[in-house]
């Protein structure tokens, strides 16, 4: 059935997340793309059409000279059209605010929100939020901005909990480096039915977690929250690499244990990010400490042997731990075959089917037991005992 017209949209929060990723692009740490501007498919090799700056917004003509501000970080015509178009309706929502008494005018916060975008400054520390599946995410300088992969994944173990949790025993659920708090809160969110949920992220950053328990109470003022994510979502703050494991006793159990660590070496940071992101967010969250005897692999992996610990000590059944890449997956899910405590390990990509399909790598070898789901990219690297499975739907 054709899709009916639609009034255009001019405000950012009226957008859908699929819209809002077309203007920001596949903003993903840990591969070669990077850019937070990256054009769709569709408007890809319009470049040609630079010449003609006029372009449409609430039914005008318009001829503005932030476009050239806006190419720098855009890259192309198309995505610096989109911008400037929302971050004008940012600047006319912002003026017209009652807390606005210091704006002047929506052009010059306009100016000069176009002339930090110039500079490489992430769209979503501009506007203030992102969409995160069922929530929102205020999102701040000194915090990761949350990705479209995490948010896919996260949605994927949501509907796969919905369908096989058991409704008569209250889950307890775990995340590590949780940064915003966007896989809790939208764990929460998605899962709320379950009666007696309770949700905690950890995190070692004092600004993380202010951040974090802020989009708490923010998402239950939308109402994206029912009331009780107020005391079924709490935030922590620990050292996941530290010696000292007072937090994991003071946690006591956990069912599913959920972690989006930094994940990428030294070296590959310097040479796979993309400079918006090496200049503009915190390398806490994307780089473990330095370990200057192992090889860069390994040093992009110091998080995944702590994190499984934590899991089997805390009594998981289940756990789901990003990664950057398939490479990264591989690595990782003979860590949890090495353990001998998981009954079963698989990777999900990017793009996961709706109905469980996988490949199964190798033969004769330790990936001999290893599935893999999805297109696209290794994201995920998923390991469960006991009644993990069932509650996955595996069989």
């Amino acid at each position: 059935m054709p899709r009916q017209a639609q009034t255009p949209k001019t405000s950012w929060r009226e957008l859908t997340y699929s819209e809002r990723l077309e203007i920001i692009g596949a903003y993903r740490v840990g591969s070669s793309v990077h850019r937070i501007s990256d054009a769709p498919p569709s408007s890809r090799g319009s470049g040609s059409t630079a010449s003609r700056s006029a372009w449409r917004c609430n039914g005008r003509s318009w001829q503005s000279p932030l476009l050239p501000l806006l190419l720098r970080a855009a890259r192309d015509l198309p995505s610096a059209r989109a911008e400037l178009r929302w971050l004008r309706a940012y600047a006319l929502e912002t003026v017209q605010s009652p807390s606005a008494r210091r704006v002047r005018g929506w052009r010059g916060l306009l100016q000069r929100l176009c002339e930090e975008r110039a500079r490489g400054v992430p769209l979503q520390y501009l506007l203030g939020d992102a969409p995160f599946g069922d929530v929102e995410i205020l999102c701040r300088p000194g915090v990761l901005i949350p990705r479209p992969e995490t948010e896919a994944y996260t949605t994927h173990l949501a509907t796969a909990l919905l369908r096989h949790y058991p409704r008569d025993r209250p889950p307890r659920v775990l995340d590590l480096c949780t940064g915003t708090g966007c896989i809790p809160l939208l764990l929460y969110a998605q899962l709320s039915s379950i009666s007696d949920l309770k949700v905690t992220g950890v995190d070692v950053s004092p600004l993380a977690l202010r951040l974090a328990r802020r989009n708490r109470e923010h998402n239950i003022a939308l109402g994206k929250l029912p009331a009780s994510a107020d005391k079924g979502v709490d935030f922590v703050e620990a050292d996941v690499l530290a010696h000292d494991s007072t937090w994991t006793r003071e946690t006591a159990t956990c069912d599913i244990l959920t972690a989006n660590p930094p994940y990428i070496s030294p070296a590959s940071y310097l040479t796979t990010t993309a400079r918006s992101v090496r200049n503009h967010e915190p390398k806490l969250a994307l780089v473990p400490p330095r370990r200057p005897s192992a090889s860069p692999e390994a040093e992009g992996d110091t998080f995944f042997p702590p994190i499984l610990r934590h899991a089997i000590a805390l009594g998981a059944q289940l756990a789901v731990l990003e990664v950057a890449d398939l490479a990264q997956a591989l690595r990782v899910a003979r860590l949890v075959l090495a353990t001998g405590e998981w009954a079963g390990v698989e990777v999900w990509r990017d793009r996961l089917p709706r109905h469980g399909e996988g490949e199964v790598m190798g033969s004769g070898s330790a990936d001999a037991r290893l599935v893999v789901r999805g297109e696209g990219e290794g994201r995920a690297v998923v390991c469960w005992r006991g009644a993990g499975r069932t509650w996955l739907g595996r069989t």
